[in-house]
């Protein structure tokens, strides 16, 4: 569900400056959006600066933040902290208890409210960049 959203937030980002940018008219143009997209786009810090200083689109991304910490555990760690969780342990322990999932000796457990949650995480934010892309036409 998150590279669902996180798809969507890049194609919309991406789809809407580049008729800005129109890199097709000039190598240089082509040259300077092949670098800025590629960086706006290469994580979520990223992209949400991206939304906010190019366009002012400023929606709720910490439920998202959270529910990422707790998707790198399960992606990277398989299922349990990864080691930079666990050096950055108090501020990942409080992302993850803010996604409403617990952790039981280093191990994400996973209930079926927290995939309900997520689902509704990522159809919230979704909607906000929808609009707010929408409302720049």
């Amino acid at each position: 569900m998150l590279s669902i959203a996180e798809s969507f937030c890049v194609d919309r980002l991406l789809e809407y400056a580049e008729r800005e940018v129109a890199p097709q008219e000039s190598a240089v143009r082509t040259s300077i959006w092949a670098k800025a997209s590629t960086s706006a786009v290469s994580t979520w810090d990223g992209i949400k600066d991206s939304y906010k200083s190019w366009y002012d689109i400023r929606p709720e991304w910490e439920p998202l933040t959270q529910l990422v910490e707790v998707r790198n555990a399960i992606a990277h760690g398989l299922g349990e902290l990864t080691r930079l969780q666990r050096v950055r342990l108090e501020s990942t322990l409080t992302k993850i208890a803010g996604a409403g999932v617990q952790v039981k000796e280093s191990r994400i457990v996973l209930e079926e409210e927290n995939l309900e949650r997520t689902r509704t995480v990522c159809l919230t934010l979704i909607g906000e960049i929808d609009f707010g892309v929408q409302a720049l036409a």
